[in-house]
Order: C-alpha cells, then structure tokens, then sequence
C-alpha cells in the first residue's frame, strides 16, 4: 500500500479537548499533520496549545458563527485543509419508550446535523485538495444496543449519510472513510456512569435491565477498552494510504463484530436478549447480601 503522505497537510479535528479526538490531534501532530484542534470549550486542550503543528480553534459544530470563524481562520493561514475527522459526538441513553424528543433531537444535533454543517462549510477546501473525509462512528452504527438507542440511532444514519456522501463525492478525487470503534478508554464512561444516576430514568418498567446492562457496559469499557491511540493510528492510515478501507473496525473483538454483520437479525435479537438477562441476573446476584 502506498503512502501519500510527501509533505505538511492540514486537517481539522472536531471535538479535539479529550478522548479519541485529543489523541488524534497529538499523533497526527507528531506524524508531520498541521492540525486545527476544534474544542467547544477553549480551556480544555491546553496540552494541545503547546504543540507548534496544533491551532486550537473554538469549535462547536452546531453553532454557524464557530463554523464561520473557522473557515476565516483556515482561509487566513492559507494552509487550505487536506482532511476533516469529524469526531465530536454526545451520547443519550436510556430505554426509548422513556427518552424525551428534546434529548433524541439534541442528540442528532450533534451527531449527525452537526457532522453535516461542518462537512458543508470545509468541503470546498477538501475538494480543492482532493482530501479526505473521515467520520468518527462507532460499533453502535451497525450494531444496535438496547438502552443506548439515541446513540445507536445517530451513529446509524451517520453510516448512512457517510455512505451518500462517499457515492457523490468519490467521482470528484474526495475519499469518505468511517471508523468504527469498539470499546475505547476514554471518559465516557465516567460519563456513562453519571447517567446511572440521572433519577428521571429511576421509574422505568424497563430500570432494572437499563442499569444493568449499563453498569456492565461502563466496566467492560474501563476494564477491557482500547487506548484512544488505537483510533489515532487507524485515523492517520486513513489519510495517507492511497486507497485506505471503506470502513475500519477498531476493537479487540473485531472478528466478533463482523459477525453481527453478516448473522441473520432474529439471531442477532436472540444472543442480545440472551446477553441482557444473563447480566440483569448477575447484578441482582450481586446486590443481594
């Protein structure tokens, strides 16, 4: 496989202040990238402001004025932009039937409609430099968990939209690729573990199995993840092979979830089903004296 990689390139990181995306900045950085570090919060990624071949940039996808300066900023420097890793994301659980619109509307406001200002607003300097598009989804865009449906749900019409976008813009030299990451080490478990504790959900027919399966879900993700570096290095492949993967799962169990893929989905429902009341039953186990 060839590289393309011959000289400095431009890329832009969205949701750049922690997890998958402050790894990305660091190691395409050090790898010889220019990257403009996107943050909504301009505080966090100090470590990344000490860096010469990183520009933080306030950067919230779902304001238009952030999207703008951006775009005034890059033009400014002149660098023009080879690559967009659209990572920022936020993740709303609970049982369907108990989320409200508000938070499955806030949800694909960042996720996916978020993901579609950006994309619209840089692609004339992606287009230019005949770059690439990497989408930041997740093992949730192809297989659907309960309890994390708005999640799910995004991360799904995120491949979709990925997958429209690759079929009209491959024609033009612009490459679209996803990254599907498994569990990953970073801090949305602790996030994930505040939502445990959200009392709106407590009343639920269906809390017993939701916070099951959530605290299993949370421990797993801190106890058997991939460091953030594993994505990192699947995004640089990404941008410099000539002809990089369609999709590239990231996962320690990667056979596993091509699996899911390919298994019929009444098979699939089953082993989920199976998998929910196994640890439903472990956790009520545990919590007896």
């Amino acid at each position: 496989m060839f590289s393309i990689m011959n000289n400095k390139k431009s890329v832009l990181i969205t949701g750049a202040s922690s997890g998958i995306g402050f790894a990305t900045a660091e190691y395409l950085a050090a790898q010889g990238f220019h990257v403009y570090a996107g943050a909504r919060d301009m505080s966090t990624p100090e470590g990344l402001s000490k860096n010469l071949n990183i520009t933080p940039v306030k950067l919230d996808v779902t304001n238009t004025t952030d999207i703008i300066e951006v775009k005034r900023i890059i033009e400014e420097k002149g660098t023009g932009l080879f690559g967009l890793v659209n990572n920022a994301g936020i993740t709303k659980a609970g049982a369907l039937m108990d989320v409200s619109v508000e938070d499955m509307r806030a949800q694909f406001e960042v996720n996916l409609f978020g993901v579609h200002q950006i994309t619209q607003a840089l692609f004339p300097f992606i287009l230019q430099a005949k770059g690439r598009i990497v989408m930041m989804s997740s093992d949730s865009g192809f297989f659907a968990t309960p309890f994390v449906g708005p999640y799910c749900s995004s991360k799904f019409a995120l491949e979709g939209y990925s997958d429209s976008l690759r079929r009209e813009i491959t024609p033009y030299d612009v490459k679209v690729i996803l990254i599907e990451p498994g569990r990953i080490v970073t801090a949305i478990w602790d996030k994930g573990e505040k939502i445990l504790t959200d009392a709106k959900y407590t009343h639920s027919m269906f809390w017993k199995e939701s916070k099951a399966l959530g605290q299993y879900s949370i421990r797993k993700g801190k106890t058997t993840g991939l460091p953030p570096i594993a994505v990192a290095q699947t995004v640089y492949q990404a941008l410099i092979l000539e002809n990089p993967k369609l999709r590239y799962i990231v996962a320690k169990n990667s056979f596993e979830y091509r699996l899911m893929k390919i298994f019929p989905a009444w098979y699939v429902d089953r082993l989920v089903l199976k998998k929910v009341r196994d640890v439903t039953r472990l956790a009520q186990k545990m919590r007896k004296p």
